[in-house]
């Protein structure tokens, strides 16, 4: 796992990030975890009391089931109202035990916080007009507005998708979302000998990276959102991120982690990169990404 992502400094910035999103709103704002997992982020931001208008998270409707299970079984979340969608002759409830099988067109739909917090299933590698019907339904999808400003989050996604599929995905997110940011987490550099090292060890693991060639670099990583008709995109390495942060942290950090290798750590930090795209300089601008780095502890 990259050291950054370790040692919690991502989770930190999604949250110093969305929280800036959210204040410079009034609230008046929608979030999108696309492939979200397990991800915390909307628990961070619900205990710090700063939730958004709206917030919701898709992913493979497995994962959404488990987390959507978790949150009601350990009462994570208060006003619980669940329900999935019926697709077919899929009905499940949310305490049924039966796991649900990942096909392209299983669609689970779960609403909490009386209806502030959406868990949605969808394959991303589907039609982003299909993804689109899905987000913004008011009747079985989550409701977002197409002109409300919106931060779209994405960990680690896109490398999972052909080309042309991360392409058509972002295109289409760009079209229809005129006051949108893309906050994108991804490897780069891997056309060096020490990416190709990562990508062996990937493989080693069964684990294919079909979205690699938008990976060469930073140039690469960027051009890709330029081309899918975004206004603005800015990449750093995970190198140049880590050394945003304040010398404090920096140093809490090192002597926590007990770095045997610096060096090697350091190559690593190279080969991951955080970027952010956006229609609309008022939607988390590239300047204010930098200034919340220099603020986490």
């Amino acid at each position: 796992m990259p050291f950054l992502v370790d040692t919690g400094k991502t989770s930190s910035l999604l949250l110093k990030d969305t929280n800036d999103l959210i204040q410079s709103t009034g609230g008046a704002c929608q979030i999108v975890n696309l492939g979200a997992g397990s991800d915390t982020l909307y628990f961070a931001l619900k205990d710090a009391q700063e939730t958004p208008e709206l917030y919701v998270e898709v992913d493979l409707a497995s994962n959404i089931q488990q987390k959507a299970m978790t949150i009601q079984r350990r009462r994570l979340l208060e006003s619980t109202n669940a329900s999935p969608l019926k697709d077919g002759n899929l009905n499940l409830t949310i305490n049924q035990k039966t796991s649900v099988v990942d096909t392209p067109h299983t669609n689970l739909h779960y609403v909490f916080e009386t209806g502030r917090f959406h868990l949605l299933s969808f394959d991303l590698r589907r039609s982003v007009q299909e993804l689109l019907d899905v987000l913004c339904s008011t009747v079985n999808g989550a409701g977002c507005s197409k002109s409300c400003p919106t931060l779209f989050l994405a960990e680690c996604v896109l490398v999972y998708m052909s080309p042309e599929a991360s392409c058509q995905l972002i295109k289409g997110l760009s079209v229809n979302f005129p006051r949108a940011s893309f906050l994108h987490y991804e490897q780069v550099n891997m056309s060096d000998s020490f990416g190709s090292i990562m990508i062996k060890n990937f493989r080693a693991r069964s684990c294919e990276l079909p979205g690699l060639n938008a990976c060469h670099s930073l140039a690469t990583q960027e051009e890709r959102f330029f081309k899918a008709g975004w206004k603005k995109a800015k990449g750093w390495t995970i190198n140049q991120v880590y050394k945003m942060l304040p010398s404090s942290t920096r140093y809490r950090v090192e002597h926590l982690e007990l770095l045997d290798d610096l060096e090697v750590t350091m190559q690593l930090f190279d080969h991951y990169c955080i970027l952010l795209a956006t229609n609309d300089e008022i939607i988390c601008p590239d300047e204010q990404l930098k200034e919340s780095l220099a603020t986490i502890e």
